[in-house]
């Protein structure tokens, strides 16, 4: 399975399933491979610690080629792949005996090659070529010290410009595919989100209807029916009439647990008010959750006095505020962005306290 790409939306990684875990696997069995080389040749070098570190370095190199996001690659992978070629031939050349006991000791130029080739790929194309000729000109100059040659080191790595000549031709033919496949991901993105959108609102219109139509038709057909309403059924139009106005006022507010609340508080006498200045993108949903919660409760337990809900302006350290008033008191509780409840409670004495010190 491809996971999703984490260095941007076009990743070439993906494309080439460099991601999968059979790539990982094959990563894996090319460092074993790579491992037991130096392993195996250790013995003809005639120092150990530049032998295996110029490996250790180029499996760094082929790790950093898997893992690091973007595409192309970036400026500084790129600068320390380039590198890598030189340094690691440089590293185990220092301790190549001038008679070779094995063609395999002069095979860590391969493994540079590798890298190159994976790098036209990933969109760098001149870099890797410039790694390649730092590794013919350190073959050339072991071959030279060791009194070969320059030829005879450089015809050890000039070889290997076929399968990096292929990579580079390669990428011209996949890079142009992957900007399509791309370009065609994300218009399909951007189709099926504009498609679940228009599904999303064409549901919630349903759900709007459907609850109109089970507050108001009853009332409509009465309506229409010329007959007089009677004073009960006026005062039902006159809560039908608030419940509507808050679904326009406060939408945000406008749930279906909010509205029967504010719906049964108009039926016992409760004044309520929503208002809504919350903007476009409101506040974060567990927010709202907590408004609710705490409007609802008002709601609940008011029996008189009014109810004024308010979703105040963004920017600011209060997302709302539910004040309850009554004859004998009032409760202001406010909700901050964090979904923190801070409640004040006072009286009309409290009031007339105040206006005395005042």
């Amino acid at each position: 399975m491809i996971t999703p790409p984490r260095g941007g939306n076009e990743d070439i990684r993906d494309l080439l399933g460099m991601r999968t875990r059979g790539a990982w696997l094959i990563v894996g069995a090319y460092i074993t491979a790579m491992l037991v080389v130096t392993i195996a040749t250790l013995h003809s070098f005639t120092t150990a610690w530049p032998a295996v570190l110029g490996p250790l370095i180029l499996i760094a190199a082929t790790l950093a080629l898997m893992l690091v996001p973007g595409d192309p690659l970036p400026t500084w992978p790129t600068v320390a792949l380039t590198a890598a070629g030189p340094t690691a031939c440089a590293l185990v050349l220092s301790a190549t005996p001038a008679v070779l006991d094995s063609s395999l000791q002069t095979w860590i130029h391969g493994a540079g090659t590798t890298i190159y080739c994976y790098m036209n790929v990933r969109g760098r194309r001149i870099a890797p070529w410039i790694g390649f000729a730092g590794m013919v000109a350190v073959f050339a100059v072991w071959s030279i010290r060791a009194g070969h040659g320059a030829g005879y080191g450089a015809g050890l790595v000039i070889i290997d410009a076929a399968p990096l000549t292929m990579a580079a031709l390669l990428s011209f033919t996949l890079r142009p595919t992957a900007k399509a496949v791309f370009s065609l991901r994300n218009q399909t993105t951007a189709r099926i989100a504009e498609l679940s959108a228009q599904t999303a609102a064409a549901q919630e219109r349903s759900r709007q209807v459907r609850h109109l139509d089970t507050l108001a038709r009853p009332l409509m057909e009465r309506i229409a029916s010329g007959g007089d309403l009677t004073i009960a059924e006026r005062h039902q139009c006159a809560l039908l009439e608030a419940h509507l106005r808050d679904r326009l006022r406060a939408p945000i507010l406008s749930t279906l647990d909010l509205d029967d609340a504010a719906y049964h508080a108009r039926t016992r006498g409760v004044e309520v008010v929503f208002l809504d200045d919350s903007g476009p993108t409101g506040p974060d949903p567990s927010v709202v959750n907590t408004v609710h919660a705490v409007a609802s409760r008002a709601l609940t337990n008011a029996h008189d006095g009014t109810v004024v809900v308010r979703m105040w302006p963004p920017a600011r350290p209060v997302v709302a505020s539910v004040l309850t008033t009554t004859d004998s008191r009032s409760e202001r509780v406010e909700i901050a962005t964090s979904g923190a409840v801070q409640r004040t409670t006072s009286t009309p004495q409290d009031d007339l306290d105040t206006d005395s010190v005042r």
